[in-house]
């Protein structure tokens, strides 16, 4: 999603400079708080009290995937917007210079600021960061579709499907989704990019296939993006439904107990007899009863945070599909084409920062675990009972 062509004059692309900058300066700022923030979801997702959630375990895989695509588009605008060089250029008088930038010089020599893709580096970095980008995408979007299938599945209480749930078919799933994406993408890793002939590195370009990117790039927002947003939409809506359907039955319960009567006085010698006995049944059905409503809203935080993340992909995600699909080609001047397409790959990652903020924010385990994360009653518990005994 990246140009190849970076050149521009100082004196007529200020705009463009600054605003280059500080979509790049967002770039940095996505990179220093999105890493600790999903490294922190991979801790507290992949212990072993939460590894037996088979949700948990998907949360904890894609913050894997959102550290790594943090370090490809994102990485690679941060370097290109802060390592600037500085070239002299002499033009012959009235030749139109589109390959640099995109309006006419007179015959004079002329100071073009060179902006470099980390990609432009070498080929092999054109080819690695632009595979494990694609794929990395790909694969993030798709383990978010198959985790609402897995949620659906789950509470919608599908007894035939149930061992999807498990967390060892998780974890043989997402592997597999994984595999098939990494596989799907590796033409790129010797399609995309070739030497020009004055030994400059053309990246998301092809030498016998012009439209080979391009095209690509389309199929890979629909892959991304578009067939994802479907799928995960339809499992969405009818996630809600059994929330809304649940919370429903919840409120007519509790009307029901709170207008009930109490039962008419007994015996006092019967009651005095039958005392332990109801209390010991009762003590026991209220501990059950404790405990199951206490999964069920667990269960549900689980599924709210799901279809809370679900709703900020689509809403980041989409607009970026919509241009680079459709109208990205038509953009011009080019420079304008590169700030548009540096800003909506920004807001497409953000995407990737945001859910531990989500997780935080919907779920009281979530913050519980972070919370014993940085508490150390757990080990000076340990080194007293160690020491006591």
């Amino acid at each position: 999603m990246n140009d190849s062509l970076n050149l521009y004059s100082p004196q007529s692309q200020n705009g463009i400079q600054l605003s280059d900058r500080l979509l790049a300066i967002y770039s940095l700022v996505l990179i220093l708080i999105g890493t600790p923030c999903n490294l922190l979801c991979c801790l507290i997702y992949f212990q072993k009290e939460n590894r037996t959630n088979s949700i948990k375990t998907i949360f904890g895989y894609l913050a894997i995937l959102d550290t790594i695509v943090l370090y490809t588009f994102n990485l690679n605008y941060v370097v290109r917007e802060f390592n600037i060089d500085y070239e002299l250029v002499y033009y012959n008088k009235n030749i139109s210079i589109n390959e640099y930038s995109d309006f006419f010089i007179n015959d004079n020599i002329n100071i073009m600021i060179v902006k470099k893709n980390l990609e432009e580096y070498s080929l092999f970095t054109c080819r690695f960061l632009s595979y494990l980008a694609f794929s990395t995408l790909q694969t993030s979007s798709w383990i978010l579709a198959f985790g609402s299938l897995n949620r659906y599945l789950l509470i919608s209480k599908l007894t035939l499907f149930q061992f999807i749930c498990k967390r060892s078919y998780t974890t043989v799933i997402c592997l597999c989704i994984t595999c098939l994406f990494f596989l799907a993408n590796i033409h790129i890793l010797w399609m995309n990019g070739y030497h020009s002939l004055t030994g400059n590195i053309i990246c998301y370009q092809n030498k016998y296939y012009n439209n080979y990117i391009l095209w690509y790039q389309r199929i890979h927002l629909c892959l991304y993006s578009a067939l994802p947003s479907v799928i995960l939409f339809i499992l969405n809506i009818l996630l809600i439904r059994i929330i809304c359907a649940s919370k429903k039955r919840l409120h007519d319960h509790k009307r029901r107990a709170s207008s009930s009567t109490t039962s008419t006085k007994r015996d006092s010698h019967r009651k005095s007899l039958s005392l332990t006995y109801w209390s010991k049944s009762s003590s026991g059905k209220s501990n059950r009863s404790n405990s199951a409503r206490s999964i069920k809203r667990t269960s549900r935080k689980l599924t709210l945070s799901l279809i809370f993340i679900t709703v900020s992909y689509f809403i980041l995600t989409f607009p970026s599909t919509v241009i680079f699909s459709f109208f990205r080609s038509y953009i011009e001047p080019l420079s304008l084409r590169r700030t548009l397409s540096l800003l909506f790959t920004n807001l497409s990652t953000t995407t990737h920062v945001i859910r531990f903020f989500i997780y935080y924010f919907c779920s009281i385990d979530f913050r519980n675990d972070f919370y014993n994360l940085f508490s150390c009653n757990r080990s000076f518990r340990f080194q007293f009972i160690k020491t006591k005994q």
